[in-house]
Parts: structure tokens; C-alpha cells; sequence
């Protein structure tokens, strides 16, 4: 099983502070996250959060970092 799962750490406005999370592009489901440019050039990243299960936007510069999972088989 391949997953595309991360970490992703950005400064919330709502917390006023960095902030690490557990993430993946998309949804379990398959509905897509979306990565774009807002109309005030600043980047933006939609993404499922999985330790809160729930779409979050990441706005402004991130760092993100992948989780390499490996399976016996």
C-alpha cells in the first residue's frame, strides 16, 4: 500500500505560532487537496489533516516532510 502522507509545519494566524501536523493531499476517500497561488500571490496548500480528520489550509511558505512507511511482504 503506497500512501503520500506527510508532516507539514506553518505558521497559523489562528494560533499566532508554528504548527506541525500530520497530513496527506488527499482525503482517504480520494478527494483531491489542492495546491495554488491565492489572488494576494501567497501559496496555499489544502490538505487533509489527519490528526484533526478534517481539511486544513496551509497559507504562506511551509516546510513539508515525507513519511516513508515500509511493509513486509
Amino acid at each position: 500500500m503506497k500512501t503520500n502522507n506527510f508532516y507539514i509545519t506553518y505558521f497559523a494566524k489562528k494560533h499566532a505560532k508554528f504548527i506541525t501536523r500530520k497530513g496527506r493531499y488527499d482525503k482517504p476517500d480520494g478527494t483531491k487537496g489542492k495546491d495554488f497561488v491565492s489572488k494576494n500571490g501567497n501559496p496555499c496548500l489544502i490538505y487533509w489533516d489527519l490528526d484533526k480528520d478534517g481539511w486544513r489550509n496551509a497559507v504562506g511558505n511551509r516546510k513539508i516532510k515525507a513519511i516513508w512507511l515500509n511493509y513486509l511482504v
